[in-house]
């Protein structure tokens, strides 16, 4: 595509983007006034206690950060042939907002018992297994000993989202194939602004009654995640992501947190 035109499809985008955040700003306003008082986190910490919600400690730095933005993915398609014919592997494609390639081995991968991870790692690094492989990160704290979830690393960031997203499979100790998602190029926007800090994420959980009673925060994470579709781009934002545990069940649920507007992001 010609670059003029893809500059002038995000001029436009940001132009939409600017207005819909206006709105945004002024609709969750009031939720967030006392969130940077001294004497507004300090009621806040004892209603954590209170509620037998366990909070580790918590960065308050603020840190710059933009909107980006891409354009729909046709790679997925154009070579998921590769990975089929050279690593013996049955592929499709599913399309919809975005492709999805699910690949599942004809013959699963056998993993040692030591350095299970760098065996994992080894797997989607071959461009005969992955397509583009080499663009994704580890995500300890989303895995577990069955599923090994990726996600890209794109201008010097993480986009942990559904829509750039690796997610291998592991059963009975075998690699049984995997699902992945992919974002060719993100542009970074030029509108860098202070976000809010991971404290002030899980406050702003707690006061929207995001976390239960009886629970722990056990992570936070930054990274980029979906905001809207907009004139044939996608736009990203920086999001808190907030895992929390509860104590009875020790299930973990990922709640997010738009980082720009302070608005509590509801799962999709």
């Amino acid at each position: 595509m010609d670059f003029h035109r893809i500059e002038w499809i995000f001029l436009v985008v940001f132009a939409f983007l600017d207005i819909f955040l206006g709105w945004s700003v002024t609709q969750n306003q009031k939720v967030y006034l006392s969130t940077g008082t001294t004497g507004g986190n300090s009621q806040i910490v004892r209603d954590i206690k209170q509620d037998d919600i366990t909070v580790p400690k918590l960065s308050n730095k603020q840190v710059s950060s933009s909107y980006a933005a891409s354009e729909t993915s046709t790679m997925l398609s154009q070579n998921y042939e590769r990975v089929a014919k050279s690593g013996d592997q049955n592929v499709t494609i599913n399309t919809g907002a975005y492709q999805t390639l699910d690949a599942r081995l004809n013959r699963p991968l056998r993993l040692r018992k030591k350095d299970v991870l760098g065996q994992v790692k080894s797997f989607i690094n071959n461009p005969n297994n992955v397509l583009f492989g080499k663009n994704y990160v580890y995500e300890a704290d989303m895995s577990n000993g069955s599923r090994y979830v990726f996600v890209q690393k794109l201008a010097g960031v993480r986009v942990i989202d559904d829509r750039a997203m690796l997610v291998l499979t592991v059963n009975d100790g075998s690699i049984t194939g995997y699902t992945q998602t992919y974002i060719d190029k993100l542009k970074m926007m030029d509108n860098n602004q202070k976000i809010m800090s991971a404290r002030d994420a899980v406050y702003t959980l707690y006061r929207s009654n995001e976390i239960v009673n009886n629970s722990r925060v056990i992570w936070t994470h930054l990274g980029y995640t979906w905001l809207l579709n907009a004139k044939g781009s996608t736009v990203y934002v920086p999001a808190w992501f907030v895992g929390i545990e509860s104590k009875s069940s020790k299930n973990v649920t990922v709640k997010r947190v738009n980082a720009i507007t302070k608005a509590v992001i509801k799962t999709r």
